[in-house]
């Protein structure tokens, strides 16, 4: 089954906007995994457009959301989607401006870096595309289980980045040999797809405490930038 397959068998007809959001989502960063460990500067710079648009998109189903609570919703419990989806439309977001970080920086440095240096992130991006596809299914089918394993997943995807930047900076990398401008490419890349874990782990984090009935709100999450 292919994913746009898997997407129409868990389609929520009362939330038309997360499934194609979070399917156009999903594209771009499976696509972005090409352009970055394909060190394709073509590409990279493509995709920089598609971010933006679909940067966009999210934005406006956000906002779309946000009137539909002042207009014409008295229900509580339509209200609680409203904002469910509008917080699932922003997270999405988030990810896409970090897949946006991460195409830029690949469209700088390629052609500059060795390609076992971009290689050595890909377990890490890996599981941060499995999380996110878990994270989008545990919304769309209800499915708590899913939920928990994302947690878990990101307690290993931090495993991971924690290892691979106490491997650069300890010099076991020739990333730390590289000009001050691509060394600091390869780090923020870096960054950027343990972002794009960690935003997938708050996606599914609302929608294992609604499911269990765990606790009344989620973790707070750590202050980051995005």
């Amino acid at each position: 089954m292919n994913q746009d397959d898997m997407m129409d068998s868990v389609y929520d007809e009362d939330n038309p906007i997360f499934p194609e959001l979070s399917t156009r989502v999903m594209e771009l960063v499976s696509r972005a995994r090409g352009a970055l460990f394909g060190l394709d500067s073509s590409l990279a710079a493509r995709l920089m457009a598609e971010c933006s648009s679909l940067g966009n998109r999210a934005r406006q189903a956000e906002a779309s959301c946000n009137t539909g609570l002042m207009v014409g919703i008295s229900s509580p419990e339509e209200k609680m989607a409203l904002v469910r989806v509008a917080q699932q439309c922003s997270r999405l977001g988030r990810i896409v401006h970090q897949v946006l970080v991460l195409v830029q920086n690949v469209q700088e440095i390629a052609g500059e870096v060795l390609p076992e240096d971009v290689e050595a992130f890909k377990p890490i991006y890996l599981l941060a595309e499995v999380e996110l596809r878990d994270a989008v299914l545990s919304i769309l089918r209800g499915d708590e289980q899913l939920a928990y394993g994302v947690l878990r997943q990101d307690e290993e995807l931090d495993s991971l980045y924690a290892a691979e930047m106490k491997r650069i900076f300890t010099k076991a990398s020739s990333a730390m040999f590289y000009d001050f401008q691509v060394g600091t490419g390869l780090l923020f890349i870096l960054r950027a797809i343990e972002r794009i874990g960690d935003h997938a782990k708050q996606l599914a984090v609302p929608s294992f405490y609604r499911l269990t009935g765990a606790g009344s709100a989620a973790p707070v999450e750590k202050s980051r930038a995005l």
